[in-house]
């Protein structure tokens, strides 16, 4: 459907600064700009205009004067004043706000008003539902309040299937797959033959979530896990389970509602330093040199990957590649089916402590004070990001952003294309040990025990959250928690749900 054409308020009538070409058989004046008979008493005048009950001079004028003194160069006709426009201005504005009004939404079609009021914020939305029945019947649509959902950047939803499996059909491929997509997927979805949906409220998940962001603003309350022997060095989590690495050698898995451990897994002979998960498969690096690949469903090693010389600090992957960086100062690609060793990057003159990977390519955090952004198919790197004035210990690449943290206490954000460093962030007083992004929001943890929220924008600090005796090892959010793991032995879960229903949220 075409838009809604724009309609101007309250717009005042046009006055022309010059009049038109007289017709030669009947004269006329120009009059809020209408023709009118020069000859029209005032009577007639003041009913043409309704509520204009008192003309202004210059009508008078012209009334009373005769073709003979128009045609004689001794009297020139009398035009209106800016005082006299002025009047006619505010007459006009008075029988608009005063007069009588049309409920025009009321009179179109339903289809036709709820597809003008999917162009409404959420804020004026709720203000169109007090106008009155109709319009709060209007306002009350469901499909206007997913529009609103949707728009929002930041607002993600799972779909819930009732019965069978949603399956997400892609618009551009004859290809499908199953899963929870996010909300930039929705319009692409339908559903699989013979699957049944709850229906979804979606004001009712506006309300929830804007309450959710509002939340983000006050310190949350804290749920503290003890469970590992010693220090817990990092942690991922999704919408029903946390999973955590320590230094006494173990993995373990939390279920995220009861914070009760679920499962314990042991296969490295040192500390667990890092971890990452799908559905499908797990890869935790280790200070035994390794790297092993996990089946998430059993929860068995699936294979053992050696090359590197010292300790695994990070490891990440795709679908394709797993990659590992390490204390011996080098990056390693491996294939993702195979455990086939493909490339060693060597570029860094310190352990590089951080690494991620993103279509194809990889940036890397070192203590050799650099940020590195290489290409995965060749091996090379491609650019250098320097800006820090001491050694790195994290980083995140999403593609078009890269946040990096550092010993020189700051949060540094780059542009990936081109180097820049966009903005830097003050406010640790130590080590900045892990940090995690993701739209507008950066949460990061030092070794001066604090874990903070940034925006991204403003570089403000939004939040100071003190929780941890120690220093603060890893940390992830979502959209209405934050988990924190620390030397101190603990994994802290900072909740800003409370009492809503956040299930489709995370």
């Amino acid at each position: 459907m075409a838009p809604s054409p724009s309609i101007r308020k309250n717009a005042p009538p046009t006055l022309l600064s010059t009049p038109p070409a007289p017709d030669t058989d009947r004269p006329s004046t120009l009059v809020d700009s209408t023709l009118v008979d020069s000859s029209t008493n005032s009577a007639h005048s003041n009913h043409s205009h309704g509520s204009l009950t008192s003309a202004p001079a210059f009508l008078t004028h012209l009334d009373n004067t005769s073709m003979e003194s128009l045609d004689s160069d001794s009297h020139a006709p009398a035009y209106p004043s800016l005082t006299d426009k002025q009047i006619l201005i505010n007459q006009h504005h008075e029988l608009m706000l005063n007069g009588p009004r049309i409920d025009l939404l009321s009179k179109l079609p339903y289809e036709i008003a709820t597809y003008i009021l999917h162009f409404v914020d959420m804020h004026n939305l709720t203000k169109v539902a007090l106008v009155s029945r109709t319009w709060n019947q209007f306002a009350r649509d469901n499909e206007i309040w997913k529009s609103i959902y949707l728009y929002q950047k930041r607002w993600k939803v799972r779909i819930p299937p009732r019965r069978s499996q949603l399956t997400l059909v892609s618009s551009d491929s004859s290809t499908t797959s199953t899963g929870s997509p996010h909300s930039s997927d929705l319009q692409n979805l339908q559903l699989a033959p013979g699957a049944q949906t709850q229906p979804l409220n979606w004001k009712m998940l506006c309300h929830d979530r804007k309450q959710l962001e509002a939340r983000w603003s006050t310190v949350p309350p804290l749920t503290k896990i003890d469970g590992h022997m010693d220090s817990v060095y990092c942690v991922q989590f999704d919408h029903t389970k946390i999973v955590t690495g320590s230094r006494d050698h173990s993995i373990k898995f939390w279920d995220l509602h009861t914070l009760k451990c679920t499962d314990t897994l042991h296969g490295h002979s040192q500390s667990v330093l890092c971890l990452q998960f799908n559905e499908e498969i797990m890869v935790s690096g280790s200070s035994d040199n390794s790297i092993i690949v996990w089946d998430m469903g059993t929860r068995k090693p699936i294979m053992r990957l050696y090359g590197h010389a010292a300790g695994v600090l990070d490891v990440c992957f795709d679908d394709q590649y797993i990659v590992s960086c390490s204390k011996d100062t080098t990056i390693k690609v491996w294939d993702l089916k195979t455990g086939a060793l493909l490339q060693t990057m060597i570029g860094h003159r310190g352990p590089v402590n951080a690494v991620q990977l993103h279509k194809g390519h990889i940036v890397s955090a070192s203590g050799d004070n650099m940020v590195k952004m290489w290409n995965v198919g060749t091996g090379r790197c491609v650019r250098d990001f320097i800006g820090h004035d001491r050694g790195l210990a994290c980083v995140q690449f999403d593609g078009e952003t890269i946040v990096s943290g550092s010993n020189d206490k700051t949060i540094r954000i780059w542009d990936a294309s081109t180097g820049r460093c966009r903005r830097v962030l003050n406010g640790h007083t130590s080590l900045v040990r892990t940090l995690h992004f993701e739209n507008n929001r950066i949460v990061s943890g030092s070794y001066d025990n604090t874990v903070k929220v940034w925006d991204m924008t403003t570089g403000e600090c939004t939040l100071n959250l003190k929780g941890h005796q120690s220093w603060v090892f890893d940390v992830q959010f979502s959209s209405s928690r934050i988990i924190s793991t620390s030397q101190d032995k603990t994994i802290i879960v900072w909740d800003f749900a409370g009492d809503l229903d956040v299930r489709l949220f995370d």
